[in-house]
């Protein structure tokens, strides 16, 4: 499946789509994010949503966020919410991201996975009680 890449003017975070099924796509961040290039991490998860698709936020390669980013997180769990939509955070990145994760608590709104495996199966398992 084609991957495309996007990054933003400012910040060296990249934000690469890959469509992972016909109702799933995974937008996987790399490097850092902050106030510079949350506006366009916004504009890619609005895409999704708009396209019908349930999503798959990778962190894994993030090394930095900042609380913008994390706004952006807590947004994307309301749309897809509110849409009937799922999204799942896919982690296992560099620690203080992790730890930022934890303490605004993104977790209560976001499901974790460890692996593209196990966020896949939760957004199965979700579709399927909706369904």
């Amino acid at each position: 499946m084609p991957t495309s890449l996007h990054r933003s003017d400012y910040g060296d975070g990249a934000i690469r789509i890959q469509p992972e099924a016909d109702d799933i796509v995974v937008l996987a961040l790399e490097g850092d994010f902050d106030r510079h290039n949350a506006r366009t991490l916004g504009a890619q998860l609005d895409r999704a949503f708009e396209k019908q698709k349930n999503l798959v936020l990778d962190l894994t390669e993030v090394t930095f966020m900042d609380s913008s980013v994390v706004n952006e997180l807590f947004r994307a769990a309301h749309v897809a919410n509110e849409r009937g939509q799922t999204a799942v955070l896919q982690l296992g990145t560099a620690p203080p991201v992790e730890r930022i994760l934890e303490i605004v608590g993104i977790e209560s709104v976001l499901p974790r996975a460890r692996d593209r495996q196990e966020a896949i199966r939760i957004i199965e398992e979700a579709g399927a009680r909706s369904g």
